[in-house]
Order: C-alpha cells, then sequence, then structure tokens
C-alpha cells in the first residue's frame, strides 16, 4: 500500500526544488529491510511524478540512504539528494518520509506535453487452467482494467482510454487493419495487445513435523504486451514483464479479481511494479509521437477534429489535416501515402474529445473528409 502526501519546498536555488512525500509498505514475512527500501521507493517515485515525469532520465541513486541499490525512475527533474526525515514502523508496515532536492529539466519534445489516448481489448491468457487455483476466471478483464486505473493515476502522457469488452486473437495477417480498426472504433491514437502467458502456482506441503502449517505457495506472473501504432498499424515495441510472489490462498478459495483486497496482496504489489515498469516503457514509447486523431465532420465551412482539451488541445493551437492511401509496388509490397493539406488550421473552440478549427482558405476546406487525420506538433 501506498500513502501520498507531498510538499513542495521551494528554496534558494535557482530552479531547484525540495520535495516531500511519503510511502509506505507491508512488512512481509518480517522483512523489515525489504519493506524499508520499498516504502522509500514508493515516497520517491511519488515525489518524481509529482515534479513531472518523463521519459529521459533513469535516477540512480547511491547516497548511502537507498544503500547503492538502484532505483528505475523516469523523471525531468535531476534528483540531487534525497534525504530520510523520518520513518516510523508499525505492527504490520512501515512508514517513510524523504525529501527530494530536484532539478527540473527542459522537456525534449513538444508532443510530450499532450495526452495521447490508448486503446485495448482484455488481455487474453495462455492457459486457462491457470485460472482455477483460486477460480479467477475473470483474471483476463480484471487485470485489463486494473492496468487501465494505473495508468489512469501514474500515467502523464498516455491514457487507457477505451476497452473493448472481448478477447482478441488477430492473426498476424489480420492484425494490421484489426488495430486501426479498434483505434478508429475508440478514438485512439494507440493499440495494446496483450497476453498473459503465466499465472502457475507451486505449492509446497509443509514438513512431516509440522503438519499443521499451511502450504508454502508462490503464484507466478508474466505477460507479454505489444504497442501498435492505430494509424498505420505498425508496432512499436513488444516486451514480457514477469514476477512471482507469495500466494496466501488455498487452491479452493473462491477469490473476487476485481477486489482491492486482492490488488493489496503481496501478489498484488508484485504485479503492480511490473505494470510501472510497463508504463514507464509505454511512455518512453509515445510520449514524444505527434498527438494524432481523425477528422470527425468536415463542410464547406467548418471542420470538427477528435482533439480535445482531454488531449491538451486549446483555442489557437495550430493544427495540421492531411489523408492517407495505400497503394502497392512492382513487388506486391504494400506503402502508406501521406498527403498533406497545404497551411495550417487554427482551433477556434476546443472542447473535452473535440475542436472545431478554421483556415483562411475555403478551397482547402472543401477538399477534407470524414476520417481524414489530424495532428498536433
Amino acid at each position: 500500500m501506498a500513502l501520498i502526501c507531498l510538499l513542495a519546498l521551494y528554496v534558494g536555488q535557482v530552479n531547484a526544488v525540495w520535495y516531500e512525500a511519503k510511502g509506505q509498505a507491508i512488512i512481509m514475512k518480517g522483512d523489515k529491510h525489504s519493506a524499508r527500501k520499498a516504502a522509500t521507493e514508493e515516497a520517491l517515485k511519488q515525489a518524481l511524478l509529482f515534479a513531472g515525469a518523463s521519459i529521459n532520465s533513469v535516477q540512480q541513486l547511491t547516497n548511502g540512504l537507498l544503500e547503492s541499490e538502484d532505483i528505475t525512475i523516469s523523471s525531468t527533474g535531476e534528483v540531487n539528494q534525497v534525504e530520510l526525515v523520518d520513518e516510523v514502523w508499525h505492527s504490520d508496515y512501515v512508514t517513510v518520509t524523504i525529501r527530494a532536492d530536484i532539478f527540473p529539466k527542459e522537456q525534449i519534445c513538444k508532443a510530450s506535453e499532450y495526452t495521447k489516448h490508448v486503446a485495448s481489448s482484455y488481455f487474453s491468457v495462455a492457459n486457462r487452467e491457470h485460472l482455477l487455483d483460486g477460480q479467477i476466471a475473470d483474471f483476463p478483464a480484471a487485470f485489463t482494467r486494473h492496468l487501465a486505473t494505473l495508468m489512469d493515476t501514474h500515467g502523464t502522457y498516455a491514457k487507457l482510454s477505451y476497452i473493448a469488452p472481448y478477447t482478441t486473437y488477430w492473426s498476424p495477417s489480420t492484425l494490421p487493419a484489426n488495430v486501426r480498426e479498434l483505434a478508429k472504433v475508440a478514438d485512439a491514437q494507440f493499440v495494446l495487445v496483450g497476453e498473459i502467458t503465466d499465472l502457475s502456482v507451486t505449492r509446497e506441503p509443509p514438513s512431516r513435523l509440522a503438519f499443521w502449517a499451511d502450504e508454502d505457495a508462490t503464484r507466478y506472473f508474466a505477460f507479454d504486451v505489444a504497442v501498435y501504432d492505430g494509424l498505420n498499424g505498425g508496432k512499436l515495441f513488444q516486451r514480457t514483464y514477469q514476477t512471482q510472489d507469495t500466494w496466501p490462498f488455498d487452491r479452493f478459495a473462491e477469490l473476487d479479481e476485481y477486489s482491492q483486497s486482492f490488488w493489496s496482496t503481496a501478489y498484488g504489489k508484485a504485479i503492480d511494479k511490473q505494470v510501472a515498469k510497463f508504463i514507464v516503457d509505454l511512455e518512453e514509447t509515445t510520449s514524444c509521437q505527434p498527438l494524432t486523431g481523425r477528422v470527425l465532420q468536415a463542410n464547406n465551412t467548418n471542420v470538427t477534429v477528435s482533439l480535445g482539451r482531454d488531449n491538451g488541445v486549446m483555442p489557437n493551437d495550430e493544427l495540421y489535416i492531411y489523408q492517407t492511401r495505400q497503394f502497392t509496388d512492382g513487388r506486391g509490397e504494400t506503402y502508406l501515402q501521406y498527403n498533406i493539406y497545404p497551411g495550417v488550421f487554427i482551433v477556434e473552440s476546443a472542447y473535452s474529445n473535440s475542436a472545431q478549427v478554421r483556415h483562411k482558405d475555403a478551397n482547402v476546406i472543401i477538399n477534407i473528409q470524414e476520417n481524414d487525420f489530424v495532428i498536433k506538433k
């Protein structure tokens, strides 16, 4: 569990800000060292995210407080110093308070200011027999929704704004077209296709001398996820994330995989750490991609596009509109061709998920069609 408490303290140094944050961690099997480290990581992560996340600096803190153990965090800020303010030990958890001296960095790309929308369907599962232990038949759907919640809470540039209520099993030949169709339906720029590859459990029976004791059970978790450009169906990256932790339930338990009690277990928190790594990787890949949407409506005088205030688009912003078409070369290879309309389009009115744009040349507007693409550089 994590308790977030942040206080920004402006000091005399130029452009330097001290951030104070608290983190909490459960003490598992009496391991206070690991609990203290996890609580400190949580506090530092919250300070960095509050200061503004980015993709370019992975902080390696070796200042004694963290005992030379690396913490992998993305941040626009350079951490100059971390101080331990306080640590309070409770019966089953510890609270750590830190102060971090963070120097903001310049953003490397203008596009990182804008929120990109992501779509997905429910993750598939490689072996459904793994779902029998704990009776978690809905785990793929629950995990996908939990992923969306964590992206919304901890993400900065990418939001999982649409989940199709079904599982996809797309073949390689149809995948690009299906990705483009899902992106169009969801009004999203990127698409996730994921598979849960391992949910197995291993159980160690108690010794004969301690036959009354419970089994020691460990549950594994791994998921493979690919991120696609929703406009052209191209794959941006594909990675596998895996972990394991104590499984506190017997094999006949019937669990609610949507409940907070499930996700607050050590096993749930271990999954959350892998999801956090995925969010960093996703934002590293997508944050500097130009914000892109579609033309929703076009007539002789007005053009309405699918980018709005939710994406960070505001009145008087400049947008570009373009068409795409497919063509096949002499060898049978298919390519996309981009045709950009001349000049810039100015945002006249911006709403939550759409905007009206204008162009100084009415002849340009006449040629624009629905489902043409709009881009904010």
